[in-house]
């Protein structure tokens, strides 16, 4: 159909593009096209004259113009939509709302009763997000010393591997092979900011690297990641190549117990525990990392119903009381819902005049 246009020069394209949103005038379901080195911007609603001379003034060659345009695709904008012709109606409730999108690859939970309808709820899932390449369902929970899941693909290329992007830096990750969770993206941020440059920071637990990139990142500062799956320590140095952080990050392959105590001893200012499930295990190698003159530990872990956070907060006193003194929790904070009575928590424990003592 012929749609009314602004033809204006391309130098100018972008500026009245902006111009033209902010009046609401701007229609969003038309492509911007280019004609002989000028674009054409398709116009919601007739345009007042004092503003039409107004944008001309800005530019002479502003002009309005008839042209045959075709609207854009109109893609469904919720799997509901999608999937309410395919799925019974006693069972659309349970479609899930939410997923995990890393990279380009697009991981969901279902409902045992839409297992039988996974390829559909696939494809629907890509047709949503159009960044989306592969879909996998969960086949089970993080486990293991590799804290890895199980994965069914039910949709689009079969492939684990991605890139994924976060606060401008960029990931690699196997999502069959490591763990990595695009949830924590925020705290990821938050630790990051708290690090001051010239800092020796430890990442215990690093999995693929994403408090370690951001960090090294964002200030001048040398970040130890120790993991004990290989293939996340690969696809951490393939990370280090795509954001240019060779030698900012020193990668180290092995169990982060034996690491400290080998070569890691009161070296550092700040650490991160992130294994929540087991991170209360490690305390103690994390305040013999802490340089003799103290540190920051970020430590992360399950509180529950059974076990709230004041609970979690006595117990890890008391047995920080055991390797160290002056002892601190200052920022406290839930980081996400794990389950329906479970959430990931953190704190950030001040620890001074550590005496390096492991438990072994």
């Amino acid at each position: 159909m012929k749609k009314v246009c602004i033809r204006v020069e391309r130098s100018f394209g972008e500026r009245l593009r902006l111009l033209l949103v902010d009046l609401g005038l701007l229609d969003f379901d038309y492509p911007i096209t280019l004609e002989d080195q000028h674009l054409l911007l398709p116009l919601r609603s007739s345009i007042d004259i004092a503003v039409l001379s107004e944008l001309q003034r800005q530019s002479t060659s502003l002009t309005l113009v008839e042209r045959k345009l075709v609207p854009k695709e109109q893609r469904p904008t919720s799997l509901t939509e999608i999937l309410r012709s395919h799925i019974p109606a006693h069972i659309l409730p349970k479609i899930p709302h939410s997923l995990d999108i890393i990279g380009d690859i697009a991981i969901v939970e279902l409902d045992e009763e839409l297992t039988p309808f996974a390829q559909e709820i696939g494809q629907g899932i890509i047709l949503v997000h159009r960044n989306v390449a592969a879909v996998y369902s969960k086949a089970g929970s993080v486990s293991g010393p590799h804290r890895v899941r199980a994965l069914n693909h039910i949709a689009g290329e079969v492939r684990t591997q991605t890139v994924h992007v976060e606060y401008g830096i960029r990931i690699a990750v196997d999502v069959a092979d490591t763990y990595f969770s695009p949830r924590l993206s925020t705290e990821h941020h938050r630790v990051a900011e708290l690090i001051q440059p010239g800092e020796m920071v430890l990442d215990m637990f690093a999995g693929v690297g994403p408090f370690a990139i951001l960090a090294a990142k964002r200030q001048p500062v040398t970040v130890y990641a120790i993991d004990i799956n290989e293939q996340a320590i690969r696809c951490l140095n393939r990370s280090l190549e795509l954001n240019k952080l060779a030698g900012k990050v020193i990668p180290i392959l092995g169990d982060c117990r034996q690491v400290i105590q080998e070569q890691l001893i009161g070296k550092f200012d700040r650490i991160i525990m992130n294994l929540p499930h087991e991170s209360i295990r490690f305390l103690d190698a994390a305040t013999a990392a802490a340089k003799p003159a103290g540190a920051i530990i970020h430590f992360y872990t399950i509180t529950s119903e059974e076990n709230p956070l004041e609970k979690q907060r006595s117990k890890i006193l008391a047995l920080l009381s055991r390797f160290g003194k002056g002892t601190k929790i200052g920022h406290t904070r839930q980081v996400r819902q794990t389950a329906p009575h479970e959430a990931q928590v953190v704190l950030d424990i001040q620890v001074d005049g550590t005496d390096t003592t492991m438990i072994t």
